[in-house]
């Protein structure tokens, strides 16, 4: 039996174990049943309000940006808008590929560049959904598999994002879908966990449940599978988990 068919196989039984229990709710924990309506309301209206402060902080400082969930304990700094290395992550980060060509002629070494958190300017490009600028870092030997501080690879960016094309563009290059960040979280965990528009969360965990060798029983460091997260994401994630395990 290979690690996917294996890893299937125990979240099909955690499925089970899931829908057979009398106390457990599929769509949320029993403490969250016992919250009121209008508490409950509060509280996602609370969180929408942290996610679009986050999103407008991202916007106006991109590269004061961290990987949420795995927070860096040192902070970030400011970008010097002078520094070479610098100039060419945040051409990668807003698309500019006319910069970046030119740079890259003049000094191939930039490619290898990493900011303090050490995020690549492919990292920089997949959580900004810059489609057309990772194709051609890529096309010109940029490694999807190096990390940040926290551990993260290329995938994980682009999955915690919702950036379903660029998770598109590095699977079929061939990346690990399987990596794992410093928490043990892999790209399948942090799609699903994520606060991006729900079609392209959706889209994202449908190409990673598409690739081959997927594991379904990736345990995070506080002991959590997908499905197991899937159950406090929006209905719709864990309805696409479900389907998955259940098909033929």
């Amino acid at each position: 039996m290979d690690t996917q068919e294996e890893g299937i196989n125990k979240a099909t039984e955690e499925l089970k174990e899931m829908e057979c229990s009398d106390n457990t709710d599929l769509y949320g924990d029993a403490d969250d049943l016992e919250m009121g309506d209008e508490a409950r309301d509060s509280l996602q209206e609370l969180n929408s309000e942290l996610w679009d402060k986050i999103r407008e902080e991202k916007k106006n400082q991109p590269s004061m940006f961290v990987s949420g969930w795995e927070e860096d304990e040192t902070g970030l700094e400011p970008g010097d808008p002078d520094n070479e290395s610098e100039r060419f992550l945040t051409a990668a980060e807003i698309g500019d590929l006319k910069t970046l060509k030119a740079m890259f002629e003049n000094n191939p070494s930039l490619l290898g560049v990493r900011d303090r958190d050490h995020y690549t300017p492919l990292h920089r490009a997949a959580y900004n959904n810059q489609v057309e600028t990772l194709r051609w870092l890529l096309s010109v030997g940029a490694d999807p598999e190096l990390r940040t501080e926290d551990g993260w690879t290329v995938l994980h960016s682009a999955a915690c994002w919702g950036a379903y094309q660029i998770v598109g563009l590095l699977l079929k290059h061939g990346v690990d879908v399987n990596c794992r960040s410093n928490g043990n979280l892999t790209p399948l965990h942090l799609a699903i966990n994520s606060n991006s528009d729900i079609v392209n969360q959706i889209t994202t965990i449908k190409y990673l449940l598409d690739t081959p060798g997927i594991d379904m029983a990736a345990l995070n460091k506080a002991g959590e599978t997908p499905l197991i997260l899937a159950r406090r994401a929006p209905p719709e994630v864990l309805d696409v988990l479900t389907s998955y395990l259940k098909r033929p």
